[in-house]
């Protein structure tokens, strides 16, 4: 029991920086046609173009589709897409935050889909003074945070890590939302 007891106690402090901060990633700012632009390719096998598009579809509506003001969803079930733009709020540490808005667009095909996320835009106050203006992802984050080009963020690596742990979240979403026994 006694080592029981120990061997919690020298695991207690990996649990508990688990749920905090995720930490710093090498790559966290990918690049296409000179924007940001995360994607994730996922392999859906034996499952129906019409099935995948019909699961992320409800998921988007129900997720995105409530206010009007923050985030919206165009889906074209000729094309099987999914578009969805949406503005929250991210967590950059425990103390600091920004809102993030972008564009999410999701493509499916028989046994696939393919996500990716863009036209990422910061609204950044740190001092709160109520001026909050669009900040094009590509001016703090661009190469892993070094073209920052925004002198008041001072921490531009931490933009980035924070805008790649959101995206993989994101797609971690999209991902749950469907249901392998769907078809």
């Amino acid at each position: 029991m006694k080592k029981i007891f120990i061997a919690l106690l020298l695991l207690f402090p990996v649990l508990v920086s688990a749920q905090g901060h995720k930490g710093s990633v090498e790559a966290c700012s990918p690049m296409k046609n000179g924007k940001i632009y995360y994607e994730d390719q996922v392999d859906m096998d034996g499952m129906s173009q019409n099935t995948i598009f019909k699961g992320i579809s409800k998921w988007a509506k129900k997720n995105y589709g409530k206010d009007v003001f923050l985030s919206n969803v165009v889906t074209n079930k000729k094309k099987h897409t999914i578009l969805v733009s949406s503005t929250v709020e991210l967590l950059l540490n425990d103390t600091d935050k920004t809102l993030v808005t972008y564009r999410m667009f999701i493509e499916c095909f028989d046994g696939k889909y393919t996500a990716s996320m863009t036209d990422i835009k910061y609204e950044y106050d740190p001092k709160n003074e109520k001026k909050h203006k669009d900040i094009p992802a590509e001016d703090v984050i661009a190469n892993g945070g070094k073209g920052n080009k925004v002198s008041y963020i001072k921490n531009p690596k931490l933009f980035c890590d924070a805008t790649y742990f959101f995206a993989e979240n994101l797609f971690g979403d999209v991902f749950n939302s469907l249901d392998e026994d769907m078809e």
